[in-house]
């Protein structure tokens, strides 16, 4: 039994826990980017930089957002990917204390201090169309202008490819669908942001030609000149201000010229359009909220927030059942990311970077603290976090644990 001393000690030294995990953005775990890649691939969830803490959050629950912007600091000239990534960039910001506890950044113009050839050049936008086409016009517009553009849809922000016809391409941080409307409710898709990059954005080839999307066939008018412009991984050669290249839409018609340009630009296999769902663990992504619904689908169980993790023990096409409260519930997968399977982590690196630090201990007690206000079966920490948290072995994640990781830090 603690004495009355002993209780005052944990007090205080849980105090000094919460000033530790305020002040976690100032500790800079080292990531390095790897060999060239097309950045449209980058994935918030890679298992190279999404444990890379930002803030009280990491990459993989939380980096969206400057996973798009990274994708910009490429796609403009302004960054290449042999030694620049997600990971990468998220330790510049970190670097500067540029993110807040949720993993949000604190300011806009700390973008432009890490990479100052890019800047965000707009506020939020709202888009002044309710329907597909109209959106699709207004990002043309900005992207004619030269902007680079990232959009949110639902509380994710993707990377905005290019515009043909009333099909809008992106990459997308947390999944491999490149036509933004039909991954994502058009109702959802309500705001846009402005970015302005080294070089001024100047078209793009896409990944590969989706099934029912517009496809590309390019001719070259009043020849004079020509010049091969090279964009990140992405080559597409466009006639100079002498030469007006001139696009046309063909609805589901494969040109041969589409067919050598989607060749030419990526190697990657087209994904399949039929996902398969698996049992394990699974995360709400960014900012949005997901129900969970009673089994028989008429009541709320619980709703999940940005990086609230649930357990799917099984799966009945894009349905996970999960055990909210000792009850059977269910949940669509669509709206949730799979965290991957399970890794042993090392003792006391809840984040997996390599590093036992304040890191760890922002995380350590972020899940304490959310154990208060979650319902049991929702936790912020995957069942290997958990494990890695519990450096007493004890089975329980507590105040021993604490203690633990504040005199391994200080020592």
């Amino acid at each position: 039994m603690r004495t009355v001393k002993d209780n005052g000690i944990m007090k205080l030294l849980l105090t000094f826990l919460m000033i530790i995990g305020v002040l976690a953005g100032a500790y800079r775990p080292v990531h390095t980017a790897h060999a060239a890649e097309d950045f449209r691939l980058w994935r918030q969830m890679d298992s190279r930089w999404g444990d890379t803490a930002i803030g009280g959050s990491n990459v993989r629950r939380s980096g969206c957002y400057i996973t798009s912007i990274a994708m910009v600091a490429v796609a403009s000239g302004a960054r290449n990917t042999t030694d620049f990534n997600p990971g990468v960039f998220a330790k510049q910001l970190n670097d500067i204390g540029a993110f807040n506890y949720s993993g949000g950044l604190s300011s806009w113009a700390s973008v432009n201090k890490v990479v100052k050839e890019i800047s965000i050049d707009s506020a939020n936008l709202s888009f002044k169309s309710t329907d597909q086409k109209g959106k699709a016009a207004e990002i043309k517009a900005a992207l004619d202008k030269g902007s680079y553009v990232i959009c949110n849809v639902g509380g994710h922000w993707v990377y905005v490819d290019g515009v043909i016809g009333d099909d809008v391409y992106m990459a997308d941080p947390a999944k491999d669908d490149i036509l933004m409307f039909k991954a994502y409710n058009n109702a959802n898709i309500t705001l846009y942001q402005l970015l302005k990059g080294k070089t001024p954005y100047s078209g793009f080839t896409p990944l590969y030609t989706p099934d029912g999307a517009a496809s590309v066939t390019t001719t070259a008018v009043t020849t004079t000149t020509t010049s091969t412009t090279t964009k990140a991984a992405t080559t597409t050669t466009k006639a100079t201000t002498t030469t007006k290249a001139v696009v046309t839409t063909k609805a589901a018609t494969t040109t041969k010229a589409a067919s050598a340009a989607t060749k030419e630009a990526s190697t990657t296999a087209k994904p399949s359009t039929t996902v398969t769902y698996v049992k394990g663990e699974y995360y709400c992504p960014d900012s949005r909220t997901v129900t969970v619904y009673s089994e028989d689908g008429k009541e709320t169980a619980a709703v999940l927030e940005e990086g609230n993790i649930v357990d799917v023990t099984a799966v009945n096409g894009d349905m996970g059942e999960v055990v909210i409260n000792s009850k059977k519930c269910s949940v669509r997968l669509s709206e949730l990311v799979f965290a991957g399977n399970g890794k042993k982590l090392v003792m006391g690196d809840i984040n997996n970077d390599g590093a036992f630090d304040g890191y760890d201990l922002a995380l350590i007690n972020e899940y304490i603290i959310s154990r208060s206000r979650l319902p049991e079966g929702v936790s912020v920490l995957t069942k290997s976090e958990i494990a890695a948290a519990d450096i007493s072995g004890d089975g329980l994640i507590d105040n021993t644990d604490v203690l633990m990781y504040l005199m391994r830090i200080c020592n």
